[in-house]
């Protein structure tokens, strides 16, 4: 964690810009719960509430903080086609914008993010993932067909931690290719790859067929399409939207014929909860899903509004050595946000 400071302060050195006089600090502070069902003859009924707090500071700089907390809706016994989601996951964010660099249209803005994971089973891990990103979507030229919203490269490094357990470290070095397109229709697409590489140590070790291996190389893809459609305004204030998602959550392969679970795969993933059973030694895996949304905005004033939702994800509940068994989940949930 040290190291990721010191790399920020290196960063931040010597870089400062003129906040603007008319600035006002605002922020957020939202709520939501979130309830699983089953996934066909999968159990993976679980609650999930979710808090989130952003807070820009300054022109450059925001503050961001979410803990996400999930239990089982059932008695895990640890049986075949069982998910175990008594999970934590709190985490904070700190990010700074530079604003463009020096006479062209890159914007330059770095972020360092601190994370713990809990199963509640004496086995916990740290996280901090420090990133910097290069944004050249101001290059494109603009037209009515398709517009980035960032097209952006982002070397990133992440040092791992268990705090509790068996003692172990992993060390991240990579690179990113994020993008997001805006798509006429109402539709937009967010297409992202990652190349990186784990050092591990102790109790990080992955294991495979061919023996552990303290070190293995990742290529990742993430790709989803997403849509969203007002359907009937009752008021100013009351609306129904249909929103949609699906695609690649994520496509990770590897040099490493193993067990492997890296942290990135899981940290930049679209959905919450992954497939329910991850299965054998593979080289490769994938995570496909569908989620088609009916969701009910209400805005009290212009601090608070409320929204209701119900979905249905289609998926599949086995990945790793082979990916199969598509079934759909039932899911539902609210959620209040209130603006400062």
């Amino acid at each position: 964690m040290t190291r990721c400071l010191s790399l920020l302060g290196i960063l931040l050195l010597g870089v400062s810009g003129a906040q603007a006089a008319e600035f006002t600090p605002s922020g957020s502070l939202g709520l939501t719960q979130t309830f699983y069902g089953d996934s066909g003859n999968y159990r993976t009924a679980t609650s999930h509430p979710s808090l989130t707090w952003n807070y820009q500071l300054s022109p450059e700089w925001g503050l961001s903080a979410e803990w996400d907390r999930t239990w089982n809706r059932y008695t895990y016994t640890g049986a075949p086609k069982q998910q175990n989601n008594d999970y934590s996951e709190p985490s904070f964010t700190v990010s700074y914008n530079y604003g463009k660099l020096g006479s062209s249209k890159v914007n330059w803005s770095s972020s360092l993010k601190i994370e713990t994971q809990s199963n509640f089973n004496n086995n916990s891990q740290g996280y901090g993932l420090l990133q910097t990103v290069f944004d050249f979507s101001k290059y494109f030229p603009e037209n009515a067909y398709i517009q980035p919203t960032q097209l952006a490269i982002a070397p990133m490094y992440v040092y791992g931690k268990n705090i509790s357990g068996p003692s172990g470290t992993v060390n991240t070095g990579g690179v990113g290719l994020l993008t997001n397109w805006n798509l006429p229709a109402n539709f937009s697409l967010t297409l992202n790859a990652y190349a990186f590489k784990d050092w591990y140590r102790g109790s990080f070790i992955v294991g495979g067929s061919n023996g552990s291996y303290t070190n293995a190389t990742y290529f990742m893809l993430s790709a989803w399409l997403e849509y969203a459609k007002t359907l009937y305004k009752f008021n100013e204030r009351t609306s129904l939207a249909f929103n949609f998602s699906g695609g690649l959550d994520p496509y990770v392969m590897s040099n490493r014929r193993a067990a492997w679970n890296p942290f990135l795969a899981t940290d930049e993933m679209y959905q919450w909860l992954s497939p329910t059973v991850m299965k054998g030694n593979y080289k490769n895996a994938y995570d496909l899903f569908a989620l088609p949304q009916l969701s009910l905005s209400y805005t009290l004033n212009k601090q608070v509004s409320f929204n209701a939702f119900v979905q249905a994800k289609y998926s599949n509940q086995q990945w790793g050595s082979s990916e199969k068994n598509w079934r759909w989940q039932p899911q539902a949930g609210i959620g209040v946000v209130y603006q400062f």
